[in-house]
């Protein structure tokens, strides 16, 4: 009973222990996946800051250079739009733009833009210019037939007017503008081996510039790819976007067609974009992941070890217990039969201290036959020592249960 009381024991312990290990496990690894994720936000924000950074300097470059470009038109004189065509060429080839894909570009009051090639035709994106901002920056797609570019427009603090033939144009904003693909090089992220994708959109989402070859998301809205993304971690595409309304960036991650992925929203602050920048996750802060996969093999190493260890030491223990009484129990035997064999002695001492009174008993009964035998015939010449002899008989009548006593008696009467 005890034994079977000491296994349920070991086994509810083992049992125990190993619950408490699992409870512990997977509450440590919902707290590490959160610290994990967290951190890799955090890798990720330092990365894509300095990218962003870069990005922001860049823009501030243009529109240091179109601020100059707008001072160097208002000192100089131009009346006719010929002019103003060969000014352009002549600035741009001093400028070097045709090499860094660079062209000088002019609006007029009527929505139409100029170049060093001539009148191009009506602009676009002429929401852009409804509010009449005093600075304008977008990515149009409308410039050239294949190839996208940023534009960056200063609005003329004094419009210029210029003669068409017979016709007058006003021009109300001068900037530049340049192909999306010279800021390429700014889109490569060597931490995530260059496995990321931006796209540049506007205010609603909509694409308007993929910077990778590789398109990771699918549609032309980015927004709404992102919002039916599975998100993780407790998050939404609502939470970011409300992020990025607010703080204007936010990081976060969900899956796509069953992969994990890291996505970034950032305003860029000196022009109207959002850059969207989008990484697999097995590229996010790979170090962390394999320091954390390895501290998790050691942490459940270290648990089955530690149960091993508890249930073989509970085992050793209900062993030890079990020899401690199976040698407890031989030695009870062991004394119960010395036991025995010590009263098997004592009964055999017993019956032959009886036998020894039953002999004596016969011998007493014989020696009394002969007394009375002896008395009868002489006893009017004893009188005398008839008193001691009475005497001691009586004695011995009262102490016949009494051999030794017996024995005393019969040797004073001898």
């Amino acid at each position: 009973m005890n034994n079977n009381l000491y296994k349920k024991l070991l086994w509810g312990t083992g049992f125990v222990i190993v619950a408490v290990i699992l409870t512990l496990f997977i509450m440590s690894q919902t707290y590490i996946q959160n610290l994990v994720y967290h951190e890799r936000l955090n890798q990720m924000e330092e990365v894509t800051h300095q990218m962003f950074r870069s990005l922001e300097d860049v823009i501030d470059t243009h529109w240091d250079d179109v601020n100059v470009q707008c001072n160097y038109l208002y000192c100089t004189p131009l009346k006719t739009d010929t002019e103003f065509y060969r000014y352009l060429q002549k600035l741009s080839e001093l400028s070097n733009y045709h090499e860094r894909q660079i062209e000088l570009i002019a609006v007029d009051s009527a929505g139409h833009y100029y170049t060093e090639n001539g009148r191009m035709g009506l602009l676009r994106e002429m929401n852009y210019l409804e509010d009449s901002p005093q600075r304008i920056s977008y990515v149009s797609n409308s410039l050239t037939v294949d190839d996208s570019r940023m534009v960056f427009l200063e609005q003329l603090s004094t419009p210029i007017t210029l003669q068409s033939g017979e016709k007058e144009i006003t021009l109300r904003y001068f900037g530049i503008s340049q192909s999306m693909t010279q800021l390429n090089d700014y889109f490569r992220c060597d931490a995530y081996e260059n496995n990321n994708s931006v796209y540049v959109l506007d205010d609603n989402g909509f694409k308007l510039f993929n910077a990778n070859d590789t398109e990771l998301l699918k549609g032309h809205n980015v927004y709404t790819v992102l919002s039916r993304m599975s998100y993780l971690h407790g998050s939404s595409f609502a939470v970011a976007k409300e992020r990025l309304d607010r703080t204007g960036s936010c990081y976060s991650n969900a899956v796509l067609d069953g992969t994990e992925y890291f996505y970034a929203l950032k305003q860029m602050e000196n022009a109207q974009w959002t850059l969207a920048f989008l990484v697999p996750a097995e590229y996010v802060a790979v170090n962390t992941q394999k320091l954390v996969s390895i501290v998790m093999v050691i942490i459940i190493v270290i648990a089955m070890v530690f149960s091993v260890i508890t249930v073989f030491v509970g085992w050793s223990l209900l062993r030890q217990k079990q020899q401690q009484e199976l040698q407890a129990e031989k030695e009870a035997n062991l004394r119960l039969e010395q036991y025995n064999i010590h009263l098997t002695q004592v009964n055999d001492e017993l019956r032959q201290a009886q036998d020894i009174a039953a002999e004596a008993l016969q011998s007493a009964e014989r020696a009394s036959k002969a007394k009375t035998d002896f008395l009868a015939n002489m006893s009017h010449d004893i009188r005398t020592p008839m008193n001691a002899i009475i005497g001691i008989t009586t004695l011995m009548k009262n102490e016949l249960h009494q051999p030794e006593k017996l024995a005393e008696h019969l040797d004073k009467l001898e």
